[in-house]
């Protein structure tokens, strides 16, 4: 009798959810004793009892998955806060492995060679291919391409990115250019659309800052405004074209083509199409929706006078590695293995809300159909790792990062595959636009409407970040 009991012993200890099953194969032990003798009864129950025991185990292991009771060592470890905070610890790290290829590799095995990290991510951007012709680091798979393309944009982005005199020029130049599109909207008596404006402002210093010809800027008949609105648009389309149908875009091709760009201060010959949208598209497209958001959310949304105050000095201290909009000269330091990364408090806290890249794709596999993404704003948006006031502007905050959001903040990518931007001029360009606009547009002049009950009604309510999504924005001036 005592071997059968032992049994029903251990499965109640073991597992609670299952004693049931134990306790009615046992009452039918008590059932056989009024059938037949003790004799036989003995070995019924042994039985009945063992397989309750195994049956157990079987379910358990492969039917059920329900948490087990813990020991009292399990039970210090399994603290909710713990407990969540290693559970978000782990979601951050399958993140990282797909932005910077350890994804692809079986646990402590070496990353994939070059040639296949930018397949993986060629394949992913096969689409910017077709839609803009474009042959560049994020498009090849030949590592020569990707050198020569990655050696070539460090040199135009940041071999002045600490002249005063650079910084002071473009700032003029978005001034000059966004005044211009302000009287055309007072002369029509309309709101000012802010998608329109900001992509307009952006391409022109972009084009001048790596061309170097400023009459670009006074194109006839408003070319540069429709070149940025159809690169807008042939983008956003290229996110369909998942079956290969989409091509390159004639009218976009033949308006870039009339510019007749040179290498900058217009020396060489002229460039293709395919060569001026590989250097641009990079700088531009993922520039104008950060710049947008970033100077809504800090002056519009979220105003406070110590934002205003970070950026006093710009445009000159921009050439300066301690001006005050440079303040990460308290350069915040990064994970064993990777660059430190010097970016202002005020820029950080822009690039953070609203990366420029919201997610970063990798092909599943090499020749394989579908694709895999690290979710970057999600990265920089978690409450579980930047806290309750995750979604609040709050430049400080990088005053003193814990571990985990060092790690989870990587707005320029990682790793071998970091954007060149991340050295100098990517902070920088975004600091500068978004203060011209606060200077410009700012709250003493009208107010930012957003097309939307919610939004318009509710400034604490999150901002969209999808560029389809922020082309109702519009200045309302008093």
């Amino acid at each position: 009798m005592f071997v059968p009991l032992l049994f029903c012993i251990y499965s109640f200890v073991d597992h609670l959810f299952f004693t049931c099953i134990v306790a009615l194969l046992y009452s039918l032990y008590w059932v056989g004793l009024a059938i037949v003798n003790m004799i036989w009864a003995w070995p019924l129950f042994s039985a009945l009892a063992f397989a309750g025991f195994c049956l157990n185990g079987y379910l358990d292991d492969f039917v059920f998955d329900y948490p087990r009771w813990p020991t009292t060592s399990a039970m210090t470890v399994e603290h909710p806060d713990e407990a969540r905070q290693s559970s978000t610890a782990a979601w951050l790290d399958a993140q990282r492995a797909i932005i910077d290829f350890t994804f692809f590799s079986p646990p402590g095995a070496p990353l994939p060679d070059a040639p296949t990290r930018l397949e993986l991510r060629a394949q992913a951007n096969a689409r910017l291919v077709r839609a803009f012709g474009i042959n560049n680091s994020l498009t090849t798979s030949s590592t020569r391409i990707h050198e020569q393309f990655r050696r070539k944009a460090a040199r135009l982005i940041n071999e002045t990115s600490q002249d005063s005199g650079r910084w002071t020029r473009l700032y003029n130049l978005a001034e000059g250019a966004l005044k211009r599109d302000i009287v055309l909207t007072l002369i029509a008596a309309e709101p000012l659309g802010l998608a329109d404006c900001v992509r307009r402002m952006c391409l022109a210093v972009v084009l001048v800052d790596n061309f170097g010809d400023e009459a670009i800027v006074h194109a006839e008949g408003g070319v540069l405004g429709k070149i940025a609105a159809r690169v807008n648009e042939v983008w956003v389309g290229s996110k369909c074209d998942q079956g290969g149908e989409g091509g390159k875009d004639e009218e976009l091709e033949e308006m870039i083509a009339g510019l007749g760009l040179r290498e900058k201060r217009g020396q060489g010959e002229v460039l293709r199409v395919g060569e001026v949208l590989g250097i641009i598209m990079p700088q531009y497209e993922t520039l104008w929706r950060v710049v947008l958001l970033t100077f809504v959310t800090a002056f519009h949304r979220q105003p406070r006078e110590e934002n205003a105050k970070r950026v006093e000095g710009v445009p000159g201290c921009l050439g300066e590695e301690d001006g005050e909009a440079l303040k990460l000269a308290q350069v915040s330091s990064v994970p064993p293995g990777e660059e430190e990364f010097g970016l202002t408090l005020w820029k950080q806290e822009g690039l953070r809300l609203y990366p420029s890249n919201k997610r970063i794709y990798r092909a599943r596999g090499i020749g394989m159909e579908g694709q895999v993404s690290g979710d970057v704003e999600a990265c920089h948006r978690n409450a579980e790792i930047w806290g309750d006031d995750a979604l609040e502007f709050r430049p400080e905050r990088f005053d003193g990062l814990s571990d985990m959001q060092k790690r989870a903040y990587f707005p320029y990518s990682m790793g071998r595959h970091k954007c060149p931007a991340n050295q100098a001029f990517g902070n920088r360009m975004i600091t500068m636009l978004a203060v011209v606009l606060s200077r410009v547009l700012s709250p003493a002049v009208g107010k930012v409407t957003f097309g939307d009950d919610k939004l318009d009604g509710d400034a604490g309510a999150a901002l969209p970040t999808g560029r389809d999504e922020l082309e109702a924005w519009a200045m309302e001036f008093f």
